[in-house]
């Protein structure tokens, strides 16, 4: 792990935006790629912040969009009995209606536990710890790492290691 002084306030500071603008719902993945985008050359810190909390609030969102949809049709199934027979059911819902309105918690705990996560990385970054999401952090890591590996071998470099200086012929 990183001591937590190695990164100025600014790079803490735009690590720490990226995961908290998980607040901001649907726009989240975006803020999170501007930061990459115009940290990548200036900051590595804030840019693998930055791109990891895109990755994980997208990743997110449409899990999310999934478990409300999965949640929406099973509601609508708990009243095929009320729309069925809605003289049998005046006095009060099918018992699988409860079932299926109670079931909407299960949306609101993944949203919960998907924001609180979000928000650990946000005190993790602006503490200045690197911070990786389970799945996400590693994914981004192994990306980032390729990216490099790459343009060091375009360079004519190996990554890690120092160029060699030039070999001047000596005339004798």
């Amino acid at each position: 792990m990183t001591a937590k002084n190695e990164y100025t306030q600014e790079e803490r500071l735009l690590a720490a935006l990226a995961h908290a603008a998980i607040i901001t719902g649907m726009i989240a993945p975006v803020a999170g790629l501007l930061i990459y985008v115009t940290q990548k050359e200036k900051s590595a810190y804030a840019a693998r912040q930055g791109l990891q909390a895109a990755i994980y609030q997208l990743i997110g969102l449409s899990i999310m969009m999934l478990v409300w949809s999965c949640w929406g049709v099973f509601y609508m199934i708990s009243l095929i009995p009320l729309m069925a027979n809605a003289d049998k059911y005046q006095d009060a819902p099918p018992p699988v209606f409860w079932v299926g309105l109670g079931s909407m918690i299960c949306p609101f705990i993944f949203m919960a536990i998907w924001g609180l996560y979000g928000f650990w990385g946000t005190v993790q970054a602006g503490m200045g710890r690197e911070f990786r999401y389970a799945v996400v952090g590693q994914m981004v890591e192994r990306r980032l790492d390729n990216r490099d590996d790459t343009s060091a071998s375009n360079s004519g470099e190996t990554a890690g290691t120092i160029p060699e200086a030039p070999v001047e012929d000596e005339e004798v």
